[in-house]
């Protein structure tokens, strides 16, 4: 071989992939990000960006004081610097083209269990299912290749249907309580109807 030295970089190289971290930061108000610092100016506004981080922590700089968040495993992790809790969960999509039909008993116990959820009662990594509280980060998943969905958006329908994607779907608790009353006043209506 007439160059072993190039050959055994690239090899090493690509054993090592597969160890890159990302982080999706959520947040209330405006964010400067310079390499690992975040700088919070809070307001109303909800603002998300994706911070590729360098090094084992990420550290934010806000009204509140300056407070470090570690990211020593690689992954894709959700940072959370709104004022509301986060709740969200695995979604599957794709490989099924079938329609689901859901029942009102369906419904119920849905609605039940995005209580739990926002009360962190039923959280699991299992269920792929997160309950995170104002200034906390949590690593959602190994694959930074993933899909993770902050609140007040929608999954898009342009996923290739014929395979499988892994998408997370978060919600602020307030968005979840506004759509847990909706449903129960559509169930309370179709009992009177």
């Amino acid at each position: 071989m007439k160059y072993p030295l190039l050959f055994a970089v690239i090899l090493l190289a690509s054993c090592s992939s597969g160890g890159g971290k990302k982080v999706l930061v959520e947040s209330s108000g405006d964010i400067e990000i310079k390499g690992n610092t975040i700088t919070l100016t809070p307001s109303g506004s909800h603002k998300e960006t994706v911070l590729v981080p360098d090094g084992d922590s990420v550290v934010v700089v806000s009204p509140k004081g300056t407070q470090g968040f570690s990211v020593k495993e690689p992954g894709y992790y959700l940072l959370n610097i709104k004022k509301d809790t986060m709740v969200g969960s695995y979604q599957k999509t794709g490989t099924d083209n079938s329609r689901t039909v859901i029942s009102e008993t369906d419904l119920i116990n849905r609605m039940d269990s995005l209580h739990a959820l926002m009360a962190g009662t039923n959280v699991t990594e299992a269920a792929r299912n997160y309950n995170i509280p104002p200034f906390n980060i949590k690593l959602i998943t190994k694959n930074t290749d993933a899909q993770i969905i902050g609140p007040y958006l929608h999954i898009p329908g342009s996923f290739d249907p014929s395979k499988e994607h892994e998408v997370y779907k978060f919600f602020t608790n307030k968005e979840i309580a506004v759509t847990a009353d909706n449903l129960k006043k559509m169930l309370s209506d179709k009992k009177e109807n």
